[in-house]
């Protein structure tokens, strides 16, 4: 790990240079003024960083906190001089752990949480404003990095990775978006996080079968996504093709890949499709949010079937939504309360989760705290009972399904600094071998520069 920190400066500075040119209308991406979701007794101190938002990765799911709603919004003069140039840089770190209330603990661990279980993350993300270089359309270069820590090794890999370097630019005023590089296609897809900003996503929503089926995670792969829009854009249809993680899993394709995570092919992982069409509308006043969306995923690497031999590809299928119930502060439109709602399918015999349901009741801007979020959620996964029976058959105690009950909070303690909490009661926490119900209680804290 140590050797990895030692190699991430150079790595940082030698990653940003650009891929690939465009003929070009000599247009700079506008800096776009955001409503201020901060203190009202701050408005006058942080208000000029609404311009540098305009800079942010567009595009993605998650959506990026507002610069005004980092520790340091100006960063001195340093993030004013950089926007001057089209460039924008934050990061973060989060700390968190996770903990079995009722004493369950097991050598060796077999879930997260069942021994006292920590992780730590530090991350940098970086966009240059390609319209200022000849780039069609709103056109950005973005680069994120990251160094991750996991206490348990069945959580996640342990190390350095490059996470995002791609081009996206927008036509049409933003209803045509072309993205192309290396990226974590699953932060263009599905929507996983919950609310208008990342500091939600310890509450958001939560799905193992697009990962199983083929999504990169932790590390990035070779990609390209088109995203088109009706005249309203709010119909939408987004089409990508990405390589799929290393069929073995999340471990064999951080050791297959290379340091930085740019490897363009990995023996076994070949490609996968992703297509998803939806309906979305924003919070504004006297409009509700929704968000609905459907997609279609196919994989063409070859994964093993439970009852022996290999399929030839997998695929899986995802209905989600988001609707708000109603608002509950004029000013700021997307305070209220929401619903999600989703369904997951992927075939038995060459998958552990093959379906899931679940349902999450969230509030954004809950006991008068606007930048707070609380969930209460539930989630029911199908696991596969050609996978249970082949386990049974070796003598393993094996269970066919998973309930969980998750309750959420995260508080905005200062400006740029996040703490979340979560208490999760889960039925039958992992396949095989079953185990006594688990009792979890999740924190983490987030520091947003």
């Amino acid at each position: 790990m140590s050797k990895n920190l030692r190699r991430f400066a150079p790595v940082l500075a030698g990653s940003l240079w650009l891929v690939s040119w465009a003929v070009c209308n000599d247009v700079h991406a506008e800096l776009v003024v955001a409503a201020d979701s901060a203190d009202a007794n701050m408005a006058t101190e942080i208000l000029p960083c609404h311009r540098y938002d305009g800079l942010q990765p567009q595009g993605t799911t998650n959506p990026a906190i507002s610069t005004c709603e980092t520790m340091s919004p100006d960063l001195g003069k340093f993030r004013e001089k950089s926007a001057e140039h089209g460039w924008l840089i934050q990061g973060g770190i989060t700390l968190g752990g996770t903990f079995d209330l009722l004493h369950h603990g097991a050598h060796p661990q077999l879930y997260i949480g069942q021994n006292p279980t920590y992780r730590a993350n530090g991350y940098v993300t970086t966009t240059y404003d390609l319209s200022r270089v000849g780039f069609a359309g709103a056109s950005q270069l973005v680069f994120n990095a990251n160094v991750q820590r996991f206490w348990y090794a069945g959580e996640n890999p342990t190390g350095f990775a490059i996470n995002s370097l791609y081009v996206s630019q927008r036509f049409n005023e933003g209803r045509v978006q072309l993205q192309y590089g290396f990226e974590e296609l699953g932060n263009q897809f599905y929507g996983f996080a919950l609310g208008t900003s990342s500091t939600t996503s310890p509450a958001g929503v939560g799905s193992s079968i697009p990962y199983e089926v083929g999504f990169i995670f932790n590390k990035t792969a070779p990609e390209i996504n088109l995203r088109l829009a009706s005249a309203n854009k709010h119909f939408y249809e987004r089409i990508g093709v990405t390589r799929s993680v290393d069929p073995e899993g999340a471990q064999a394709d951080w050791d297959h890949n290379n340091f930085l995570g740019l490897k363009w092919h990995i023996p076994g992982a070949k490609a996968l499709f992703i297509n998803e069409l939806g309906y979305q509308v924003e919070a504004a006043p006297s409009q509700r949010m929704m968000w609905l969306r459907q997609g279609v995923m196919y994989n063409e690497s070859r994964f093993s079937r439970f009852r022996g031999g290999y399929a030839g590809g997998n695929y899986a299928y995802y209905l989600v939504g988001d609707y708000q119930f109603f608002q509950t502060d004029a000013a700021k439109p997307y305070r209220g309360f929401y619903v999600n709602v989703k369904a997951d399918y992927a075939p038995p015999d060459r998958n552990v989760y093959t379906g899931d349901i679940g349902a999450t009741l969230y509030v954004l801007g809950p006991f008068g705290q606007p930048d707070d979020a609380l969930a209460l959620g539930y989630t029911f996964n199908r696991l596969s009972r050609s996978s249970q029976r082949m386990q049974q058959a070796s003598g393993i105690a094996a269970v066919d399904y998973s309930r969980n009950y998750a309750l959420s909070y995260v508080y905005r303690v200062a400006r740029g600094v996040y703490l979340s909490n979560q208490l999760s009661y889960t039925a039958n926490p992992i396949q095989a071998p079953k185990q006594p119900e688990a009792l979890t209680w999740m924190s983490s804290l987030s520091l947003s520069y």
